[in-house]
Protein backbone atom coordinates (compact mmCIF):
# COMPACT_ATOMS: atom_id res chain seq x y z
CA UNK A 1 0.00 0.00 0.00
CA UNK A 2 3.09 2.51 0.70
CA UNK A 3 4.62 1.64 -2.39
CA UNK A 4 1.80 2.08 -4.31
CA UNK A 5 1.09 5.82 -3.17
CA UNK A 6 5.06 7.08 -3.66
CA UNK A 7 4.31 5.67 -7.23
CA UNK A 8 1.15 7.63 -7.37
CA UNK A 9 2.25 10.63 -5.78
CA UNK A 10 5.22 10.34 -8.66
CA UNK A 11 2.95 10.26 -10.96
CA UNK A 12 1.09 13.44 -9.11
CA UNK A 13 3.90 15.45 -8.98
CA UNK A 14 5.52 14.70 -12.60
CA UNK A 15 1.98 15.66 -13.53
CA UNK A 16 1.85 18.53 -12.08
CA UNK A 17 5.72 19.74 -12.61
CA UNK A 18 4.91 19.41 -16.59
CA UNK A 19 1.63 21.42 -16.37
CA UNK A 20 3.55 24.10 -14.71
CA UNK A 21 6.33 23.43 -17.24
CA UNK A 22 3.91 23.99 -20.05
CA UNK A 23 2.53 26.83 -18.42
CA UNK A 24 5.87 28.48 -18.05
CA UNK A 25 7.03 27.67 -21.17
CA UNK A 26 3.42 28.52 -23.23
CA UNK A 27 3.67 24.86 -24.62
CA UNK A 28 0.72 22.18 -24.82
CA UNK A 29 1.06 19.68 -22.08
CA UNK A 30 1.24 17.16 -24.11
CA UNK A 31 3.93 19.03 -26.05
CA UNK A 32 6.58 18.96 -23.23
CA UNK A 33 5.06 15.44 -21.89
CA UNK A 34 7.57 13.15 -23.58
CA UNK A 35 10.95 15.13 -23.37
CA UNK A 36 9.54 16.29 -19.27
CA UNK A 37 9.03 12.54 -18.22
CA UNK A 38 12.38 11.52 -19.77
CA UNK A 39 13.91 14.24 -18.10
CA UNK A 40 13.11 13.34 -15.01
CA UNK A 41 13.37 9.50 -15.47
CA UNK A 42 17.15 10.26 -16.52
CA UNK A 43 17.37 12.46 -13.33
CA UNK A 44 15.84 9.79 -10.83
CA UNK A 45 17.92 7.30 -12.54
CA UNK A 46 21.36 9.32 -11.54
CA UNK A 47 20.63 10.53 -8.06
CA UNK A 48 18.14 8.15 -6.75
CA UNK A 49 19.65 4.77 -7.70
CA UNK A 50 21.11 2.81 -4.76
CA UNK A 51 24.85 1.88 -5.79
CA UNK A 52 24.36 3.91 -8.88
CA UNK A 53 27.28 5.63 -11.18
CA UNK A 54 26.33 9.02 -9.88
CA UNK A 55 27.17 7.57 -6.77
CA UNK A 56 29.72 5.99 -7.43
CA UNK A 57 31.88 8.65 -8.95
CA UNK A 58 30.64 10.83 -6.18
CA UNK A 59 32.88 8.58 -3.47
CA UNK A 60 35.49 8.53 -5.76
CA UNK A 61 35.97 12.19 -5.97
CA UNK A 62 35.69 12.25 -2.00
CA UNK A 63 38.41 9.63 -1.91
CA UNK A 64 40.58 11.42 -4.13
CA UNK A 65 40.18 15.38 -2.29
CA UNK A 66 40.42 13.39 1.09
CA UNK A 67 43.20 10.87 0.22
CA UNK A 68 41.67 8.41 1.96
CA UNK A 69 40.48 4.82 0.74
CA UNK A 70 37.14 3.49 2.20
CA UNK A 71 36.38 -0.25 1.54
CA UNK A 72 33.24 -0.48 -1.02
CA UNK A 73 30.82 -3.06 -0.85
CA UNK A 74 29.58 -4.29 -4.03
CA UNK A 75 25.83 -3.61 -3.36
CA UNK A 76 22.95 -4.78 -5.89
CA UNK A 77 21.96 -1.55 -8.14
CA UNK A 78 18.30 -1.83 -7.22
CA UNK A 79 15.50 1.17 -8.43
CA UNK A 80 13.36 2.81 -6.14
CA UNK A 81 9.39 3.25 -6.46
CA UNK A 82 10.23 6.72 -7.45
CA UNK A 83 11.66 5.56 -10.23
CA UNK A 84 9.50 2.98 -11.14
CA UNK A 85 6.36 5.73 -10.55
CA UNK A 86 8.35 8.15 -12.97
CA UNK A 87 8.69 5.01 -15.43
CA UNK A 88 5.09 4.57 -15.43
CA UNK A 89 4.57 8.58 -16.02
CA UNK A 90 6.77 8.33 -19.31
CA UNK A 91 4.96 5.32 -20.38
CA UNK A 92 1.79 7.04 -19.61
CA UNK A 93 2.22 10.26 -21.01
CA UNK A 94 3.86 8.48 -24.31
CA UNK A 95 0.75 6.21 -24.70
CA UNK A 96 -1.52 9.29 -24.20
CA UNK A 97 0.60 11.18 -27.01
CA UNK A 98 0.06 8.56 -29.64
CA UNK A 99 -3.41 8.33 -28.86
CA UNK A 100 -4.29 11.78 -29.33
CA UNK A 101 -1.99 12.47 -32.34
CA UNK A 102 -2.82 8.87 -33.77
CA UNK A 103 -3.80 10.54 -37.57
CA UNK A 104 -0.41 11.87 -37.71
CA UNK A 105 1.82 8.82 -37.16
CA UNK A 106 -0.39 6.35 -38.84
CA UNK A 107 -0.51 8.52 -42.05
Amino acid sequence: MKNSMFVLGTILILGLGNLAAAYAFQLDFLDIAIPFGGLALAIIYFFKSKGGMASRRMDMAIQGQTGIRMDQKAEPTERSYIFIGSLFYLLLVVAITFYTYREYFLV
